[in-house]
């Protein structure tokens, strides 16, 4: 499997290397330079950069300040990336060293400055994501350049509180350049006369942890399993992981299982461990525990069974994509939704959300609309063969004097579709001439228009995933029903992206988005199948890098719709490539030859295709 990196840290400072670096410099200087030239397209839209790695890292913690009287702490911690959040850890109960298993995956570019925030927090209020329901403990800070620099790319500091020192313990971070693969793994464990720690009256509720070892000899927590109560024979639960996250891509990275008695107050007992790898679990499937005494001295501690372990290459969103149209693959469809409401201020006057500065020369820059619709449609409508867009506003009024929550900015009911991005923003300013800012905020209408339209296309046989844009500038005023609306979507080839414009604090699209919590629920309690909305907030990237908002909006995409792809069972088409006749391609030649490739030859064969075109231009 090869590094997703292309940089790399030497004697404290980093340098690129790799692609972008001629084995020759005779022979490779020029087609170097053309695919710097072809891969300006991937720079402009902040989805690629040559000195770009992916990085994961994990979490532990030690000497946590106990933050209750009568119990240990209930510890979770939140990560923050530039002020932004990126994610939050599981909570690890009853423990004031809690070594969290959760990983975060971010993208690390030498050219930008990454401030990291780690806040650790004392569960108080169980199950919310407010964190003001919570107790804080404290926090620490460094930039991923420090991380990535470290000795062992791993960094201890002490926590701090509201800025001052003191007895708060401290906060590890473990970083590991990533390893890119597809593989996923499918497997089972049982286990067969482990040790009882339970005394002569009770029996052990066994779980196991796995871990990997890292570069320097530690090892780290990437899997936990659920406990069986009261039995030393347990069967666990089958379960599927990539292979990436148990061994960063590595069949024959150390693991080690740990077996453990599990306690209610977090003080589990250990039952014995094992070390093995992905490449022993798929072949030997009887794995021996042992105990480790006191003097290093091993005892026997029963067995663990691995009952499947089956390797297998998960379908990436590109062999969905790939080939377009004429491959008969899959395709994605915009539409886009604009918030009319009031809140957004009088849109003759400059400042305003919908200020439009459509003069040109020096006048205003472009509004957030037209920034966010110019960032995500130029990279959506590349995978739309025909580019045709449909556009809506909501919470305007129309002539007629009647707030609408649904209407087209075209004024065409029977026809939403405009030609590409030039098309929405000449419809974008058509509308504000015609529709005055009314209100309220209403996204189940919008929502409910864009499903239809991806319902038709699944009537139809079509291979369309739809993507609905919302971009809006308030709070939502039909929560219940947006949230309704949502979760039927979720059956549907469908994603939600919001992207909220001004100073709100937006806290019930940061609901909708349901990347914390327990996902979200229809007012008959029915759970959404599948996470389809992400959220951003414009603010957050104004001053960021160009093509960092539609990065930022887009990442959750692919995988959204491989969720949809698995849950209806549906494969992505087979890759074809086409050989020329053998006699040159004449007129009278005999017709081509349809010949199945690999999805690896299709990448190089394009690349090759890339490289060439972009010299020859």
């Amino acid at each position: 499997h090869q590094s997703a990196s292309s940089c790399h840290c030497i004697s404290g400072g980093a340098f690129p290397s790799g692609a972008f670096l001629p084995a020759t410099p005779t022979t490779q200087t020029a087609s170097m330079a053309a695919l710097t030239a072809a891969d300006a397209a991937f720079e402009a839209t902040g989805n690629f950069s040559d000195c770009h790695s992916k990085v994961e890292f994990f979490l532990s913690a030690s000497g946590l300040k106990k933050m209750d009287t009568f119990s240990n702490s209930d510890a979770f911690c939140v990560v923050y990336i530039n002020g932004i959040e990126i994610g939050r850890t599981e909570v690890v109960y009853d423990s004031q060293t809690p070594r969290f298993t959760t990983q975060f995956q971010i993208d690390y570019f030498f050219e930008e400055k990454q401030d990291v925030l780690i806040v650790c927090y004392d569960e108080d209020k169980k199950g919310s994501a407010d964190l003001r329901h919570h107790e804080l403990q404290g926090e620490i800070r460094c930039s991923m350049a420090e991380l990535m620099c470290a000795d062992g790319t791993s960094v201890t500091k002490q926590i701090t509180k509201r800025g001052r020192d003191g007895n708060h313990g401290s906060l590890t971070l473990h970083a590991e350049e990533m390893q890119m693969c597809s593989e996923h793994v499918s497997f089972q464990i049982s286990g067969k006369k482990l040790v009882n720690k339970d005394g002569m009256f009770g029996r052990s509720d066994p779980f196991f942890t796995i871990k990997r070892s890292r570069e320097d000899g530690s090892w780290i927590p990437v899997y936990k399993s659920v406990h069986i109560m009261n039995n030393l024979s347990p069967t666990w639960p089958g379960d599927m992981v990539s292979v990436q996250q148990l061994a960063n891509g590595d069949m024959h990275r150390p693991l080690r299982i740990e077996v453990w008695d599990y306690e209610s107050d977090g003080k589990h007992d250990a039952m014995g461990m094992v070390e093995t790898s992905l490449a022993e679990m798929v072949e030997c499937p009887q794995l021996a525990v042992f105990e480790t005494k006191k003097g290093g001295k091993k005892k026997a501690a029963g067995h663990l069974k691995v009952i499947q372990a089956n390797v297998f290459k998960q379908h990436t969103f590109l062999d969905y994509i790939r080939g377009g149209a004429a491959n008969n693959a899959w395709e994605l469809n915009m539409v886009v939704g604009i918030d009319f409401t009031g809140s957004n201020g009088n849109p003759a006057q400059p400042g305003t959300l919908h200020y439009c500065n459509l003069q040109g020369g020096g006048g205003a820059p472009p509004n957030p609309y037209e920034q966010t619709i110019m960032g995500l449609a130029s990279v959506l409508e590349q995978y739309d063969s025909d580019q045709q867009l449909p556009c809506y506003g909501f919470g305007a009024r129309g002539p007629d004097r009647k707030v609408s929550h649904c209407f087209p900015l075209n004024g065409n009911p029977q026809n939403p579709y405009v030609n590409g991005v030039q098309g929405v923003m000449d419809a974008y300013h058509t509308a504000l001439t015609q529709w005055g800012l009314s209100g309220p905020t209403n996204f189940a209408q919008i929502i409910g228009a864009a499903a239809s339209m991806s319902t038709r296309h699944v009537q139809q046989g079509k291979k369309v995933y739809t993507i609905l844009l919302i971009i809006t500038d308030g709070a939502i005023t039909d929560m219940q029903a947006t949230k309704n609306a949502i979760v039927a979507a979720a059956n549907l080839p469908l994603s939600l992206l919001i992207v909220g414009v001004g100073n709100e604090q937006f806290e019930a699209m940061t609901e909708l988005d349901g990347d914390e919590g327990q996902g979200l629920h229809n007012s008959q309690g029915v759970k959404t199948p599948r996470d389809i909305v992400q959220f951003v907030r414009f603010n957050d990237f104004a001053t960021a890098a160009p093509g960092r908002l539609a990065k930022e909006a887009l990442h959750e995409l692919p995988g959204q719709m491989l969720k949809y792809f698995k849950d209806h069972q549906i494969n992505p088409p087979p890759v074809q490539a086409y050989a020329a006749p053998a006699d040159g391609g004449g007129g009278g030649g005999a017709a081509a030859q349809v010949i199945e490739v690999s999805a690896e030859e299709a990448a190089m064969g394009a690349l090759g295709a890339q490289v060439l075109q972009a010299h020859i231009a």
